[in-house]
């Protein structure tokens, strides 16, 4: 028999939730269901009362005492065949705030992640086993990372590598310029272009062209670096190797190494030990001091100089941008002795457009020591804004650090609620950029008379712009809704990356901004205190608004001026 308390749901909801508790609901019914809930205090209540109880289920799964300590909802029940089976008896109560999770996990969450629910928990001794196998754990590829970059540059027909960039078996190349490479197995090289390094492992590699400084601590000890004809184990030192049209030259600053030059026998080279490694003749010592070979501290020591400069350029830009009179915000996140406000930098200068910080920490952005960042990395993170206004077009632009996109949508900025020509500027888990624009918030869609809360809008995506190797990079991202052209068109690091029409059933040309929010999305209401969790798990660090759909031309100027390091 049915609880009193659930005797109100009515035949549809309660056929909704059985079916998403077996595991059978269908995406329509699903986003139904979602749409009531929002709608219905009352069922979001039953709701969180079945998620309790399929979570105890859960942890019930590896094993139920019948006796005294069973639990106070599952018994065991012997069934005709003698078999036992397990039968709920009644429902729990649990915690308001475990409730509300449950519920901002299930409205937050969607269809897309409900359908990868596990079915089955692990048994006691099958956790780290699962940890190794589970095909839906995120992973990458590759065994070294790049470090810093100073000056580097990159041939045409060449990979164009980043500072972060996950490296593998493959062949890197370096036109001119010093670029760091760390290996996981914690040894470091410094290489200095035109540089050819072909890379086989964590604990080997190949140069093949250029002139290497390897630092190898203890715990990378054996570390193999292959030159033509030579090979070299480092036995935990600092040394360098030059290749220049196939002639070698080696040099230890620190400890020792074993080289194995053509068909002569190992060698161990100690502190100041240099030799000539000719590619048709036997090894030759020779005097140290003779190669000047790359050093990642001296040039971090140079590169320090070099963004003092890039910062103080930046600063140019910033000041010369706040005077566009094209500008309805402009946000740089830097404040004074800790204040809660960020000031708007557009002129005329106007206190009521100020963001108001809400959890949201302060952080180093792209310019460390110099310049703030916000980390919007706690659900409750975000940057409040009132813009009030009428504006014929949009051009949203960030720069952003993500660290990861581990919820459905994260929020770079939306209107509070949605209204008509309000907009919508997020990224999905997949990498994609979205930007919408309410067009009707009291459409009511045909086949679905319940579907209130959506109204008529259309997401414009982007190609996929971000996965997990790029996380903590610094990226320049635009985005632009131009009714006059109709047009919406998405950009990264100052180049076109998608441009779509807009068409007559989704054109609107009164746009309006009002309440909103940067970094996050989902106001509580006074009456229900769940949100949805969108808050960008990463940095930013600069955002404007204008008031016109910027130019390809003006977007890629705005990136090259503002950005970090080489011009």
């Amino acid at each position: 028999m049915k609880p009193a308390k659930y005797k109100d749901l009515t035949a549809e909801e309660q056929e909704w939730i059985d079916a998403y508790a077996d595991g059978t609901i269908s995406a329509e019914d699903f986003e139904s269901l979602e749409d009531r809930m929002i709608e219905s205090a009352e069922l979001r209540a039953v709701m969180r009362r079945y998620l309790s109880l399929d979570n105890s289920l859960q942890n019930e799964a590896s094993g139920i005492d019948a006796g005294d300590d069973a639990s106070p909802w599952v018994k065991l029940v012997e069934m005709e065949d003698g078999k036992a089976s397990k039968r709920i008896i009644g429902f729990p109560s649990f915690g308001p705030m475990a409730a509300a999770a449950a519920v901002a996990f299930l409205l937050g969450s969607g269809w897309m992640y409900w359908q990868a629910k596990p079915t089955v928990s692990p048994g006691k001794n099958e956790g780290a086993d699962m940890a190794r196998t589970n095909p839906n754990e995120p992973s990458a590829e590759g065994f070294a990372v790049v470090g810093r970059l100073f000056d580097a540059s990159w041939a045409d027909g060449q990979t164009q590598r980043r500072e972060g960039d996950i490296l593998s078996s493959e062949v890197f190349e370096l036109a001119s310029g010093t670029a760091e490479i760390q290996f996981f197995s914690g040894a470091t090289m410094t290489v200095e272009g035109p540089a050819e390094i072909s890379l086989h492992s964590a604990w080997e590699a190949e140069c093949r062209e250029g002139a290497v400084r390897m630092k190898v601590p203890p715990a990378a000890r054996g570390f193999i670096l292959q030159a033509p004809s030579t090979e070299i184990v480092d036995l935990g030192t600092e040394f360098g190797l030059k290749v220049r049209d196939g002639e070698g030259h080696v040099e230890v600053f620190d400890g020792e190494i074993e080289f194995h030059h053509q068909e002569e026998g190992k060698r161990l080279v100690t502190i100041g030990g240099a030799w000539e490694l000719p590619s048709d003749g036997g090894a030759e010592a020779v005097a140290a001091g003779m190669v000047d070979y790359p050093d990642a501290d001296r040039m971090g020591s140079q590169t320090d100089r070099q963004r003092q400069t890039d910062f103080e350029l930046w600063k140019s830009h910033r000041d010369a941008l706040a005077e566009d009179d094209r500008l309805i915000a402009y946000y740089t996140f830097d404040r004074s002795n800790g204040e809660k406000l960020i000031p708007n930098l557009a002129r005329p200068r106007d206190g009521g457009f100020d963001g108001a910080v809400v959890m949201a920490e302060k952080v180093d952005g792209r310019w460390p020591g110099m310049k703030e960042a916000l980390e919007f990395r706690r659900p409750g993170s975000r940057v409040r804004v009132n813009i009030p206004g009428e504006f014929p077009a949009f051009t949203f632009m960030t720069w952003v650090r993500i660290d990861a996109l581990d919820r459905w949508y994260s929020a770079l900025f939306l209107g509070d609620g949605y209204e008509n020509g309000e907009p919508h500027w997020q990224i999905r888990d997949d990498g994609q950029l979205m930007l919408s624009v309410m067009v009707d918030d009291t459409y009511v869609y045909p086949k679905n008379p319940n579907k209130k809360a959506a109204g008529l809008a259309k997401i414009y995506f982007s190609e996929p712009i971000w996965d997990q190797s790029m996380s903590g990079e610094w990226m320049h991202i635009t985005s632009t809704f131009d009714p006059a052209n109709r047009s919406v068109a998405h950009f990264v690091n100052g180049k076109e990356i998608t441009r779509e029409a807009i068409e007559d059933k989704f054109l609107v040309d009164k746009l309006h901004i009002g309440n909103g929010e940067i970094g996050n999305w989902g106001l509580p209401h006074r009456e229900d205190p769940t949100f949805a969790i969108r808050n960008l798990n990463g940095r930013m660090d600069e955002f404007a608004i204008f008031k016109v759909a910027l130019s390809a031309e003006e977007i890629a100027s705005l990136f090259e001026r503002s950005r970090a390091g080489k011009r």
